[in-house]
């Protein structure tokens, strides 16, 4: 038999190399493998952007991993927008596995978009059970407090009470509380008002009341009917200035075990923040509650408030706690004169820190045969020493939005709700300068590619040579 000259038997060193290679080749398949199979499992990114842009906020994160039921979000849109709705619904799937989106474009099943009444694209769906929402932005804030009003259920109606110099919640000006009202109902609460005067009787549908900074001495049955009704199981918030008094401050302090100092608290450090104003007080200190956990790290502004603490009334049923102080560069002074001057003394002045606001229960025995709001047999009530700290000029700064919606959440038994919520984003514009921008144009459009062409234009030479 005749053999090829060229024909070889293979060596052994060749089918060596060969069997590594397909080896090689085998292991790294099964890694990427791997890798895929643990991305898709464990989905994780890192956002790097200034102020986490692309990260959800400690609220949002809190309230969808804490989800015990499913919970819908159904996106409508075109197909072409459906992947950078992707990237932003899956900040939201990665933290719980109960969160189910669907994207559904109304061209293609215009069947689905007429039972949810879709009017435009970019509309979200958040349902869950028979609550549903319609959100038509793509911004956390939105999609946040949609899932929040669906979650919470049923609207809880909060009546302001009027008749005696109260902030007015449709009052657009600077102590107004028109702002206050939007966050309110942005959490699913209807905000109504009520004149004590006319009727003194609070609705039996009342979830919460609150009595915010009357300007005159409230009539013995206007309180009255404010006892009646914390009585059989209500929640109350009091927002009183130091001008308070009459029947009002007498109740809380016999009756609800709060101690109210006709006084009113200066803040050279805060004053120092805002303008120089010692009146602008700034409590960056919680005790332990329900209503100030989230806001350790957080300050919150009171402007003209009043000391409120807890009492030391003998046997008293009520339960009271602290819950924020003044720094400790703060005093106590007594009230303005008739011109409005404070005089300090920093000898005689009660000196800081100061309890600025309390929260109490009271046990009560709330049934249907009582005026009763509550979700339980106990009143729950809170009195903060300033009505400004929630109007128009003053909700937005810093943690006081968060602290008054937190505790209306918890006079409204919904604490799973109490957190720190999402803030609007936020642009970082870079400003640059007129020499700044020349030095950009010539080094990044002149200058890098000019580098790259004699790089090139050299090693072509080079090769030439060779």
């Amino acid at each position: 038999m005749n053999h090829d000259a060229n024909d070889k038997p293979l060596r052994p060193n060749y089918l060596l190399q060969r069997s590594s290679l397909v080896v090689y080749l085998l292991v790294a398949v099964a890694v990427l493998v791997a890798v895929n199979v643990l991305a898709s499992r464990h989905d994780q990114s890192w956002d790097l952007t200034k102020g986490h842009q692309h990260s959800l906020s400690a609220e949002s994160v809190k309230i969808v991993s804490q989800l015990q039921a499913p919970l819908q979000l159904l996106y409508f849109d075109r197909s072409s927008n459906f992947g950078s709705a992707r990237d932003f619904f899956g900040r939201y799937q990665r933290e719980s596995n109960k969160l189910d989106v669907q994207y559904i474009d109304p061209d293609r099943h215009p069947d689905q978009a007429r039972a949810f009444k879709i009017q435009s694209y970019g509309t979200t769906v958040v349902k869950s059970g028979e609550h549903q929402e319609l959100v038509t932005s793509l911004a956390e804030q939105d999609i946040t407090n949609a899932i929040v009003r669906v979650l919470k259920g049923a609207k809880k109606t909060i009546y302001f009470v009027e008749g005696e110099g109260e902030r007015d919640p449709d009052d657009s000006g600077r102590s107004g509380y028109s702002q206050l009202k939007t966050a309110l109902e942005a959490e699913n609460f209807t905000v109504q008002k009520l004149i004590l005067a006319q009727t003194p009787a609070v609705p039996a549908d009342c979830a919460t009341l609150i009595i915010a900074g009357p300007t005159h001495p409230m009539l013995q049955p206007e309180v009255d009917a404010i006892e009646k009704y914390i009585n059989g199981g209500g929640h109350a918030l009091f927002l009183l200035n130091f001008e308070a008094a009459g029947p009002l401050v007498n109740y809380l302090q016999t009756q609800l075990n709060v101690k109210l100092t006709p006084d009113v608290v200066l803040d050279q450090e805060g004053g120092q923040l805002f303008g120089g104003d010692p009146t602008m007080v700034l409590a960056a200190h919680y005790d332990a509650h329900a209503i100030t956990d989230p806001m350790h790290g957080v300050a919150t502004l009171f402007p003209v408030t009043r000391t409120v603490e807890a009492g030391a009334e003998p046997g008293a049923k009520a339960v009271v706690s602290p819950l924020l102080e003044s720094g400790p560069d703060s005093m106590a002074a007594p009230p303005p004169s008739a011109d409005g001057r404070v005089a300090m003394d920093p000898v005689s002045d009660r000196r800081g820190p100061l309890a600025l606001g309390v929260a109490g229960t009271l046990a009560t025995v709330a049934g249907p045969g009582l005026q009763n709001a509550g979700d339980s047999a106990e009143a729950r009530y809170v009195v903060y020493g300033s009505p400004d700290f929630a109007s128009n000029v003053a909700l937005g700064v810093s943690g006081n939005r968060d602290l008054f919606l937190n505790t209306m959440d918890w006079l409204a038994a919904q604490q799973n709700f109490i957190t720190i919520r999402p803030q609007a984003p936020t642009s970082s514009p870079v400003n640059l300068s007129a020499a700044q921008m020349t030095y950009i144009f010539w080094i990044f459009l002149v200058g890098l590619p000019l580098l790259i062409i004699i790089g090139g234009t050299t090693m072509w030479l080079r090769r030439r040579r060779l």
